[in-house]
């Protein structure tokens, strides 16, 4: 089968990984938590994709913090209970050769209260897309509380077997809202010129670095332009991305597509949609990033799309 896909099937080294191929199983939220942990239901869902050959698996997110959890069946926040149930998974899927990296979030200002229970925090306070009642604007201590909230999480993942995290910064979710004039309108260190608004990315990701060490894994999810007024272009994303990438503070990056802001049908696009939809996204952020690797998603559901993909300039 090796003839068939050549690029899809050539070794990547990432970190001090070895995955056997390009094959990336991304996260998604399947909902199977109980009370906020990792189950049977989960063990078999991952190992059952290790077993059929994904390199890497990126396992569905946990929030960061109390105050970022979308929906109910998100896994524990804040929390130590969830490590030995993710042990047991990272441990299973390791025997297959896979990495095993988990994405955490916090969803900032687009929250349903009826889901946390608890106020939304985002970086100006500005409106939620889905719940009424808004969103809380954070203030210095709660900015340096949502950073170590993130260096705990991934600490926490580490314990729990994963060979590294990717960090959320996608859908108009609570990174890319500190880099958004729509959505940050501070004008403190943390708003404006856009070293400013890229502050809490470079905290988040420099400190587990620090903290995780030197083989740990950390990847960035991001999306595309905000088709909006006052939005972030593609331009601007890759401005803010190369700033990033210049100081080595992500191995990769993961490129979907949707948001909270404008266009929430592409997080999880139907069949209305055509076939590799995130690609030219991840195109346009390959050709400024010189250290970070490029992933991308969303509606790349054949191998022969991936071959495509990596044919044509991966």
């Amino acid at each position: 089968m090796d003839h068939l896909y050549p690029h899809l099937l050539t070794p990547l080294k990432l970190r001090h990984r070895e995955l056997s191929s390009r094959i990336v199983f991304g996260p998604h939220t399947v909902n199977m938590s109980h009370e906020g942990l990792p189950g049977e239901r989960h063990f078999g869902y991952y190992r059952e994709r290790a077993k059929g050959g994904a390199a890497m698996i990126v396992v569905e997110p946990v929030p960061a913090h109390r105050t970022g959890v979308l929906i109910r069946g998100n896994f524990l926040a804040e929390s130590d209970e969830v490590i030995p149930h993710f042990l047991r998974i990272t441990d299973e899927c390791h025997k297959y050769g896979t990495t095993m990296i988990h994405q955490i979030y916090h969803v900032g200002g687009h929250g349903d209260q009826d889901n946390s229970w608890e106020p939304y925090w985002s970086p100006s306070g500005v409106p939620s897309m889905i719940d009424p009642w808004g969103s809380h604007a954070i203030n210095e201590d709660e900015i340096e509380e949502l950073i170590q909230a993130f260096t705990k999480a991934a600490l926490r993942d580490q314990a729990a077997g994963f060979d590294g995290v990717e960090i959320f910064a996608a859908y108009n979710c609570l990174i890319d809202q500190f880099w958004s004039p729509i959505t940050n309108k501070r004008t403190d260190r943390w708003g404006g010129t856009l070293e400013n608004r890229a502050r809490f990315a470079v905290e988040v990701l420099s400190r587990i670095r620090a903290q995780a060490g030197e083989d740990f894994i950390i990847g960035l999810t991001v999306t595309g332009a905000e088709p909006v007024p006052g939005g972030l272009t593609i331009e601007d994303k890759q401005e803010i991305l190369r700033y990033l990438d210049g100081q080595g503070l992500m191995d990769y990056i993961s490129c979907s597509t949707g948001s909270y802001l404008h266009d929430s049908s592409k997080i999880v696009p139907s069949f209305q949609f055509g076939m590799k939809l995130g690609v030219e996204d991840a195109a346009a952020y390959k050709r400024v990033l010189k250290n970070a690797l490029v992933t991308a998603e969303s509606r790349i559901k054949t191998p022969q799309n991936g071959e495509e993909v990596l044919a044509a300039g991966g």
